[in-house]
């Protein structure tokens, strides 16, 4: 047989091959991205803030708002400094977003990987177009691996505010037939914009793990994050501006009204599309509503911020940003955030404290970690256990490394999907005992001063393939703080991995107040041993 021939068996592959070709070939990007509308927006906002730098200007008006005025008050007294203050819990991390948006006057920047379509996501896209009608212009950067075409119609909408305008980063090529782009659009779809930042006035920012959505804002019946975020003010605000800046601008960010039109026979207003809020934004079909308004009425941080009694802690901070074109390649890898880290933290002396949702060290990573521990370096990490990961994959990159990882000193702990939630003031998150919990947040400390809080989970796709954000805060009680969260204390809501001298593995936890032992992973049947065992043999680390 020639090897130019088509054996029957390769006929079908042979198809679908063409036809993906076929697929690719008649399907294009927009080739204007950026509207003159929303173009014209992004100018707006240039203006209101080149007016403010001007001394000649008269910018008394501008800069008294009462935001404005009571940062602008306390980054004097720190003008080479910037302040922190964690969000811990969900509900705070709902209504610090909800309450800086009513507050903020001038403009609102908002970057997410995903923003859900539900009662978080609804609510706040809410606040945003209220704040739109009193005049503040508000820009929503979206990443679209986790969009839909019935979303898609809510932005579209959304975006029809003259100071409103949504961009889309990286779009998939078929909107309502989404399938279709893991034919056409790999490997270009399989590059993520990770980033989360939401930006008010250019004052004040929220930067960390959370996404936009009731699970991620605590109130998803079924399953929540523990996550971490940190409320930002100060010199470091404007470097987060800048990183905000240089996506939204970028070639890669398409105008909505360029990738989706209109429904017929939609509703074209905007308010009244908004389903998961009943009339008059009352849920009609129960109370989980309530949450967010509960955590609305305790929230106490606009008068907080306006009086200065929001307890910032101020410090040296370095912001970290992969640059736009790593979506593309388009960039050299020294560049990527994973090296900033590496340039700026440099190789501990003493301890290293590493909390990630996703831990997928590599071997690389695991023989970098096993150096460090083997030269009486503490080292400590938190990820999920099997039950409380919501990405199986994952864990056969990480469950695989435990040995070694524990053979040479390396304490783990694996977050329980049943984790109770922690009392002890000083904790750095706190998870609901009512459902089911998978750890979100991405933070760790290096010795006795220095932590990073941000996108970035310890693994390939956050090294290589997504694009990160974050900060690194340069402060030994936040260090202490993190580095003491890994303790004997934490086992009511995670297992502690040990290492027998057969080389089998135990996890130790407490239930009911009582110490107990598992001589097996837990919640992990034979059908899970053997798809775990199976993804561990195949290639795929580079993907997870």
């Amino acid at each position: 047989m020639s090897m130019f021939s088509i054996e029957p068996s390769n006929l079908s592959l042979s198809l679908t091959l063409g036809l993906t070709l076929g697929l690719s070939a008649c399907q294009i990007l927009p080739k204007q991205p950026h509207l003159p509308e929303s173009q014209a927006l992004s100018a707006r906002v240039n203006a209101l803030y080149q007016q403010e730098s001007n001394p000649s200007a008269d910018t008394t008006e501008a800069s008294s708002t009462d935001l404005v005025a009571a940062i602008s008050q306390q980054n004097e007294i720190h003008p080479d400094l910037s302040g922190y203050h964690p969000i811990v819990t969900g509900a705070n991390a709902f209504a610090s977003r909800s309450i800086l948006t009513d507050m903020a006057t001038r403009s609102i920047d908002a970057q997410y990987y995903i923003w859900h379509n539900d009662q978080a996501g609804q609510l706040l896209l809410k606040d945003l177009w209220e704040a739109a009608e009193r005049g503040v212009i508000v820009r929503l950067l979206l990443d679209d691996f986790n969009n839909d075409a019935e979303f898609d119609q809510h932005l579209l909408r959304f975006a029809s505010h003259p100071n409103i305008a949504v961009r889309i980063i990286n779009p998939l090529m078929h909107r309502k037939f989404q399938a279709l782009n893991y034919v056409t659009g790999l490997p270009r779809i399989n590059r993520r914009m990770h980033n989360k930042s939401m930006t008010f006035d250019k004052q004040i920012t929220i930067i960390g793990g959370r996404n936009i959505g009731n699970e991620y804002l605590s109130n998803d019946q079924n399953s929540q994050f523990a996550d971490l975020d940190v409320l930002l003010i100060g010199k470091v605000v404007a470097d987060i501006d800048n990183s905000f800046a240089s996506y939204w601008s970028s070639a890669l960010s398409f105008d909505i009204e360029t990738l989706v039109t209109l429904d017929k026979g939609k509703n074209p207003e905007f308010l009244s599309s908004l389903d998961k809020l009943g009339h008059d934004g009352q849920d009609t079909s129960n109370n989980s509503l309530t949450v967010y308004k509960a955590a609305l009425e305790d929230s106490t941080i606009d008068s907080d911020l306006i009086n200065k009694r929001v307890p910032f802690r101020w410090t040296d901070m370095q912001f970290l940003s992969d640059d736009v074109g790593k979506l593309i390649k388009t960039v050299p890898a020294n560049t990527n955030l994973v090296h900033q880290l590496r340039t700026l933290l440099g190789s501990p002396t003493k301890q290293l404290t590493i909390i990630s949702s996703y831990f997928v060290p590599t071997k690389d990573g695991v023989s970098t970690l096993v150096q460090l521990a083997e030269a009486g370096i503490d080292i400590k990490v938190l990820t999920n256990s099997f039950d409380a990961t919501d990405v199986t994959a994952v864990h056969s990159g990480y469950s695989q490394w435990r040995p070694a990882l524990l053979r040479s000193g390396v304490k783990i702990y694996e977050l329980k999907s049943t984790a109770a939630e922690e009392k002890r003031e000083n904790k750095l998150w706190k998870a609901r005992s009512q459902s089911s919990t998978s750890l979100h947040a991405k933070t760790f400390a290096v010795d006795d001063y220095q932590v990073f809080i941000g996108s970035y989970n310890v693994d390939p796709r956050s090294a290589n393939i997504n694009t990160e954000m974050g900060v690194i805060i340069n402060d030994d009680e936040l260090a202490r703080q993190l580095h003491g969260a890994l303790s004997d204390d934490l086992l009511s809501q995670a297992y502690e991995v040990k290492l027998l001298d057969n080389g089998r593995l135990q996890w130790h936890t407490m239930e009911d107040g009582k110490q107990v032992v598992y001589d097996s992973e837990p919640r992990v049947d034979m059908s899970d041993h053997v798809w775990l065992t199976i993804m561990s043999w195949l290639p795929i680390d580079w993907l997870l």
